[in-house]
């Protein structure tokens, strides 16, 4: 099993563009629904609050434990920040995506990017969504864009390099159904988180530079996963993230800015991981441990 069938579709079937003529940025007109366990779901919420979108594009965050009847919005995520779902009478995600699609047969995954006006599905590719919410603040807000023109290429190839070596790696190693197969992206795994130490050793306070870029945005999410789930639901039990120290220092300067570390949930995504239908555990109990940061998600060393 793939990231992809975790909480995001493998081959994602909605990819409109936000502040096109068909779908024009306006106010209170989407609605995003997502999910604290998911990592890829967090990457549209982290955007959200830093393009300063919040008051324009509603959210709704579904409760943390996935079933086999899809992701729960009737008894969604307790916040300030999850509202009632604008779309009545639908308690369920998959109700969404039938509603946007009677003959949809593919999963029914977060996040999604709702337009209320047509009751249509606008998007739910999270690498779209979020390059989208950036571009619409950038054209409608004093938002200081996160895909700056000259380091598009490098934010390219850094973001196509956290899929293969690290993101899809951890999933392939958490649903091997063999020795080599687990040891292969076991220690793909491992190898990236040396080569990614390495490499914020020497670029300064961000993977890209000094400046913040989409690629922190799709790399948070997942390193703030690693030491509370990862590590024992998927056996990636190597290392902590801690014994990383350029790593341990980015996720702490992240988790100081509040799009990042306020929307992270170690809580609600370890009882979603650890409960959920579709993971390899038998579903009867969270971990209680290891105790992390809960901003940046690192665990913290125990004193002796």
């Amino acid at each position: 099993m793939s990231a992809n069938e975790i909480c995001h579709v493998e081959m994602t079937s909605f990819h409109n563009e936000l502040g096109s003529e068909d779908y024009p940025f306006e106010k209170d007109r989407y609605w995003l629904f997502t999910s604290k366990v998911c990592p890829f779901a967090h990457r549209t919420e982290i955007m959200r609050a830093l393009t300063g979108l919040t008051d324009h594009i509603g959210l709704t965050i579904a409760g943390a434990i996935q079933t086999e009847q899809g992701w729960d919005l009737g008894g969604r995520y307790e916040s300030a920040d999850s509202a009632a779902s604008p779309i009545a009478d639908i308690y369920r995600l998959p109700g969404i995506y039938k509603l946007a699609s009677p003959d949809y047969l593919g999963r029914a995954s977060v996040p999604v990017l709702f337009d209320t006006k047509t009751n249509t599905i606008v998007n739910n590719e999270s690498s779209e969504i979020i390059r989208q919410f950036d571009q619409v603040a950038t054209q409608h807000f004093e938002h200081s864009t996160l895909y700056p023109t000259d380091k598009q290429m490098l934010i390219g190839e850094l973001i196509n390099e956290l899929a293969d070596e690290l993101i899809t790696p951890i999933y392939q190693t958490g649903f091997a159904k063999d020795q080599a197969t687990y040891q292969l992206h076991f220690e793909m795994v491992f190898t990236y988180l040396t080569k990614l130490d390495k490499r914020l050793g020497e670029t300064g306070a961000y993977i890209a530079g000094d400046q913040l870029t989409l690629a922190d945005v799709h790399a948070y999410p997942h390193l703030a996963r690693f030491d509370a789930a990862y590590h024992s639901l998927y056996r990636l039990n190597k290392n902590f993230i801690r014994a990383y120290p350029n790593i341990t220092d980015y996720m702490g300067r992240l988790g100081e800015i509040s799009a990042f570390g306020d929307t992270l949930d170690v809580q609600a995504f370890k009882e979603g991981y650890f409960l959920a239908w579709n993971q390899p555990t038998e579903g009867y109990f969270t971990p209680a441990g290891p105790e992390v940061n809960p901003r940046s998600g690192v665990a913290i060393a125990q004193a002796t």
